[in-house]
């Protein structure tokens, strides 16, 4: 009885966890293993009331492959999100820097605040975003809450990293965000900028 209960309790985790990764914003593929984990653990449960003789094997079989598969993919998602987030944006999302509908993703850089999810067109826009928080806010532009889950595309390998693993150059007038930056480039404190950028932010709402 204990054996079934457990098994019961297992499965609708892994139907927490399927809700979890959908409204997260974590990448189609990661919900559907978890959801057939599941299924495939309710299917196993379901034949094994046809082997009575073999029932508590594969009921013990069954809890302890779907438990470990669940923990392994929720550490995988948890420790990677650069690469289980699904970063693609709305139809209609547009840069709250300059508002222009955002038709590539390029050079993307996203950022939540509160329960909005900002999307950039650029690292510069960003940037300057971040910087010039005190006139957006005036404009009403700026949405309340607490940063968190700022990625940013880079320019030399185009793959998503997290704002501590970027580092932003000015290059030309324009910042540039990039694993290894070039040679000679004046490197930008992004992660003090942030911690301006909330503080203002904390300002205003208290």
């Amino acid at each position: 009885m204990v054996l079934v209960v457990t098994s019961r309790v297992v499965e609708f985790i892994g139907i927490i966890m399927t809700f979890y990764l959908f409204f997260k914003g974590y990448k189609a593929k990661y919900v559907f293993i978890v959801g057939g984990i599941v299924l495939v653990s309710i299917t196993s449960s379901l034949v094994s009331v046809f082997f009575r003789d073999y029932f508590y094997q594969i009921a013990i079989g069954d809890l302890v492959i779907t438990c470990l598969l669940l923990l392994g993919v929720l550490i995988y998602v948890i420790r990677n999100p650069e690469k289980t987030k699904d970063f693609t944006p709305p139809e209609e999302a547009r840069c709250p820097f300059c508002n222009a509908l955002i038709v590539s993703e390029e050079g993307l850089c996203t950022m939540k605040v509160g329960n909005h999810t900002l999307y950039f067109d650029s690292c510069d826009h960003l940037i300057r975003f971040l910087k010039e928080v005190d006139f957006l806010m005036e404009a009403g532009k700026v949405p309340k809450g607490e940063v968190s889950d700022v990625f940013l595309k880079t320019a030399d390998t185009g793959s998503w990293r997290s704002a501590s693993r970027v580092q932003v150059v000015e290059r030309e007038g324009s910042y540039v965000a990039y694993e290894r930056p070039p040679e000679g480039g004046k490197v930008l404190d992004l992660e003090g900028l942030l911690a301006d950028f909330q503080n203002k932010l904390g300002v205003r709402g208290s």
